[in-house]
């Protein structure tokens, strides 16, 4: 399995946007826009980096699943 942090495979710009829509929304309504608005745009430099094809759904809730364990104390 490969380890792989959210700055090898978006922006710091992209992952700025991925958070703001984290904190504004719930958390299914959250991944749907992450998704839409980072995600999916970006899926061709995303699987590029990766070396794989990847569901664009699947690294959003990966994204989530980062801001919400960097929340926990």
């Amino acid at each position: 399995m490969k380890s792989v942090t959210l700055p090898d495979i978006l922006t710091e710009d992209q992952i700025a946007h991925a958070a703001r829509l984290y904190k504004a929304h719930g958390m299914e309504e959250a991944v749907t826009k992450i998704q839409v608005e980072v995600i999916e745009p970006n899926m061709a430099a995303i699987n590029e980096k990766l070396g794989q094809a990847n569901s664009s759904r699947y690294v959003a809730y990966a994204v989530m699943y980062v801001f919400s364990e960097a929340e926990e104390p």
